[in-house]
């Protein structure tokens, strides 16, 4: 049988040689392969409530359990991504559209180099769909739900070298899956296609918070910060935005312990590191191995409350970006999360 999978699959190689060809010599990508550094062990999964969770913690981690998770597909595959360039994920997509599943994808139609990657979906038959941005905006969400049950969120993008990348996602199982759906729904509506949008599930344990629409994750933030009597613990691609910054410098004015690990790449975070370090808090730039980025966004509050996913903490990222976070409180979650923070801490001393 000569299906739609099958006819793209001599342009996905093409496309696989270029791009090891556009690297140059000595720098063919290997979107598979552990970045080095980056402890690739997964922990156990964690039940919060009625929620399981699997911490994905490094880029090695993620990509396995994305794997794994679109080839068990049975029913349905929903996707939502500001960044795709990962051939191999493509192939498993167009896999498992062709036995069956009904695989439906949300696109920045503003991130170019991701383009590629989406016409050749479209032309094998899977729908995708442009999330509505405006000027100045991007939809910045990374998230996987398969069969309605499982779902990885978080902030790891499907890009050729993402795998490089320190982010924080999970696997969730649970009443958090359906309501990952709902925003799901809300999005492809927001793009003018017919969708269902369930009712909010009730869930204790975890969060869903999102940004334009809403503005929840600033607030999310500043109430965790405010509320902190102990320590606080922040990897971050992106720390700029001004109201954050305030907060932390006032709870490190009040005794809290502040430890803040930036991203070197960022002009923004140089900035921020002067304004906390004269305040008490110890911020350190992450110590790159290569080129790979700190790409997180996680803050760890007295050691249980937990907020990351998407999100950078900066004016963009809350209030006109479309993003996802997840507010959990789980101390064990929180340890493991913190584990790899320490990791990362001690690899980057000055």
């Amino acid at each position: 049988m000569y299906g739609p999978a099958q006819r793209l699959r001599l342009p996905l190689l093409l496309l696989a040689l270029l791009a090891a060809a556009s690297c140059g010599p000595g720098r063919t990508p290997s979107p598979t392969l552990p970045a080095v550094g980056q402890p690739s062990l997964v922990p156990a999964p964690i039940m919060t409530g009625a929620d399981q969770l699997l911490p994905l913690t490094s880029g090695p981690a993620a990509f396995s359990a994305i794997i794994d998770t679109l080839s068990q597909a049975r029913r349905s595959i929903d996707v939502e991504l500001y960044e795709f360039q990962r051939i191999d994920l493509a192939s498993l997509l167009l896999n498992a559209h062709d036995r069956g599943v009904d695989v439906t994808a949300i696109e920045d139609p503003s991130e170019r180099s991701s383009r590629t990657i989406w016409a050749q979906l479209e032309q094998g038959g899977v729908q995708v769909v442009a999330f509505p941005i405006e000027r100045l905006t991007i939809d910045h969400v990374k998230l996987l739900i398969v069969d309605g049950t499982r779902a990885i969120v978080g902030g790891i993008n499907w890009g050729t070298h993402s795998i490089q990348n320190q982010d924080f996602d999970v696997l969730a199982t649970g009443p958090v899956v359906r309501n990952l759906e709902r925003v799901f729904r809300q999005d492809l509506a927001l793009a003018g296609i017919a969708a269902l949008i369930p009712p909010t599930t009730a869930d204790r344990s975890v969060q869903v918070l999102v940004t334009r629409p809403g503005d929840g994750i600033r607030a999310a933030a500043l109430a965790a910060i405010a509320a902190a009597r102990h320590s606080i613990d922040i990897e971050m691609y992106v720390l700029s935005d001004r109201l954050v910054i305030d907060a932390l410098v006032a709870a490190a004015q009040r005794g809290v312990q502040l430890r803040v690990l930036l991203d070197p790449t960022q002009p923004q975070n140089a900035d921020t590191m002067a304004v906390l370090k004269p305040a008490g808090a110890t911020v350190r730039f992450y110590l790159q191995a290569g080129d790979e980025l700190l790409h997180a966004k996680a803050g760890i509050i007295d050691g249980s409350t937990v907020l990351f996913g998407s999100c950078n903490w900066s004016r963009s990222g809350f209030t006109r970006n479309h993003e996802l976070d997840l507010l959990i409180q789980d101390t064990t979650l929180a340890r493991v999360f913190l584990s790899r923070m320490a990791h990362d801490w001690s690899e980057s001393t000055p």
